[in-house]
């Protein structure tokens, strides 16, 4: 009689265990063996008037003529890196260089992962909340994961990031 009441018990207790380790393995395990392919290109350093000078026609890099106005004197140039996704490190690269790349400059890499800004929340829940873009921090985020990228922002200007291309193989 003893033994069905521990059978029971033992079948009640260990349901809930097993749905949260069901659970923890589905967020947690694809991180461990989907891993991104695709190394690509941006560049940091932009300020106000600099506009967007680089751009990605037909797959390949261009450089774009920028008209300043005649009162301001232009700052430093902004400068390109290849960021590798398996290193997580960025490395600047020349404006010839990385017009050797074959770039895909949709926002999802045809392995399923996109550059995306980090978020900062605010407040106390739920009556003064807010959250918004963290635009210092990068992350790579697809299938369920998502993990932060060590990219060199140059300057301190607003949303000095820009995405120029995944890397084709």
């Amino acid at each position: 009689m003893t033994n069905k009441r521990n059978i029971s018990l033992i079948v009640g207790l260990s349901i809930p265990v097993l749905m949260i380790l069901f659970v923890a393995g589905s967020i947690y395990l694809p991180g461990i063996f989907i891993k991104p392919k695709y190394n690509f290109v941006y560049v940091s350093g932009y300020d106000y008037y600099h506009g967007r000078q680089y751009s990605v026609s037909n797959n390949i890099l261009v450089k774009n003529q920028i008209t300043y106005p005649d009162t301001y004197k232009p700052g430093v140039e902004p400068k390109l890196f290849l960021h590798d996704v398996r290193a997580n490190q960025s490395n600047e690269i020349s404006f010839e260089d990385a017009q050797k790349f074959d770039l895909d400059p949709s926002p999802v890499s045809k392995d399923g992962f996109e550059v995306v800004y980090g978020s900062r929340g605010e407040g106390v829940f739920p009556l003064f909340f807010f959250s918004d873009k963290d635009y210092n921090s990068r992350f790579i985020k697809g299938h369920n994961i998502s993990n932060k990228l060590n990219v060199q922002l140059v300057g301190n200007y607003y949303n000095n990031f820009q995405f120029m291309g995944w890397v084709n193989k």
